[in-house]
């Protein structure tokens, strides 16, 4: 009888060390957070990211989706691991029959709205660590937060393992991953953010159609650009190039406002962003979304800082002081001219370019 009683203990023991944690597990998993939606600014590459955005203990998370979208990236999921892959999926991790079977899944419509959530929303339940999140493989380490059927991550994570710069601009409470457009920070700002290593600059003469000027060798946008300088006493010439690989009689096709689909030759495309302005960049950027962003994006290097302070650094030209105008000083801002182009001057300079078009024959 003792045996037997002993036998059911043993059984009881062991039956509540099995179910504790598990229940312990589940109830610590869930917790009412204070979080702000939707009041923080995000921008990649210049562009503003309009889903939702979660602020948590001074982070911000983003859904896996929006993740995935930004940066170009497949989401799998595996549940006997509880695991979602964002990017390339280590081998050996999940069995070539389920790899297989996500060859059949349609990823998320990367031009699909995501419904926002209430800015006024301050205080959720939420469950934290619901399963793990890889990278490219990469285990992350933060928390992931599971709300309202999405799973938000930390962007600034996201980045550091991608290394992609995330940096974060308290007054217009905006956060830049990638490429910063021009003016948009000050430049002492900018240079903490992107300390390239001045040390490491080194320039050589350049060859063939740039033959007279100097090319400058170690920046942090190689590449994409070129930056060559020419240096003529205190005269200070500099010049950017695009050295991204682009199909210009590549055929695109776009929506104009009356709905009608338009093809045209990227090159003629791009020649109609020259048009670009603060007038028509929100129309371009609606119109033709990452195809103009691309467009744009060199033209955001800081070019002409780059190799001032690299000229500075080295002794060829004088370090600038800083000058602080004294409240009595008088002094006059000089605007240079813009021609300013309206949104329907560009509509029609491209529905001229398109008519000129009409007789170029697509080659299927």
């Amino acid at each position: 009888m003792k045996v037997k009683m002993r036998r059911i203990l043993i059984f009881l023991v062991i039956t509540i060390f099995v179910i504790t944690p598990v229940s312990a597990f589940a109830s610590t998993n869930k917790k009412d957070i204070k979080v702000t939606f939707n009041k923080t600014n995000v921008k990649v590459n210049g562009a503003s990211f309009n889903g939702n955005r979660m602020l948590y203990n001074n982070k911000i998370y983003l859904p896996i989706n929006s993740i995935a979208k930004l940066f170009n990236m497949n989401v799998y999921y595996y549940g006997k691991t509880k695991t979602t892959y964002i990017g390339q999926v280590p081998a050996g991790e999940v069995p070539k029959n389920v790899i297989d079977s996500w060859k059949n899944i349609k990823q998320t419509d990367k031009t699909t709205k995501e419904s926002l959530i209430s800015k006024d929303l301050a205080n959720i339940n939420a469950t934290f660590n619901s399963g793990s999140v890889k990278i490219h493989g990469k285990k992350m380490n933060t928390n992931n937060i599971l709300y309202n059927n999405n799973t938000f991550i930390s962007l600034q994570e996201v980045c550091e393992i991608l290394g992609t710069n995330c940096n974060y601009y308290e007054p217009t409470s905006t956060t830049y991953v990638g490429m910063i457009p021009q003016n948009e920070v000050p430049y002492d700002v900018y240079k903490k953010w992107f300390p390239y290593k001045k040390e490491k600059l080194q320039s050589k003469p350049a060859t063939g159609e740039m033959a007279g000027w100097k090319k400058l060798i170690g920046h942090e946008y190689e590449s994409i650009a070129d930056i060559y300088y020419k240096l003529d006493g205190s005269i200070l010439n500099v010049d950017l190039k695009d050295i991204r690989k682009v199909d210009l009689n590549k055929i695109v096709e776009w929506t104009n406002d009356d709905g009608i689909k338009i093809r045209n030759r990227l090159g003629d495309i791009y020649s109609l962003f020259k048009y670009s302005n603060q007038y028509t960049t929100k129309w371009f950027r609606n119109k033709f979304g990452k195809l103009y962003e691309d467009w744009i994006l060199v033209s955001t290097i800081k070019a002409e800082n780059i190799v001032s302070d690299y000229l500075q650094e080295t002794g060829q030209i004088p370090k600038q002081d800083n000058i602080t105008l004294t409240p009595d000083a008088e002094y006059e801002t000089i605007e240079p001219e813009e021609e300013k182009i309206s949104a329907e001057e560009i509509i029609r300079n491209i529905e001229n370019h398109t008519k000129t078009q009409s007789e170029y024959k697509v080659k299927n």
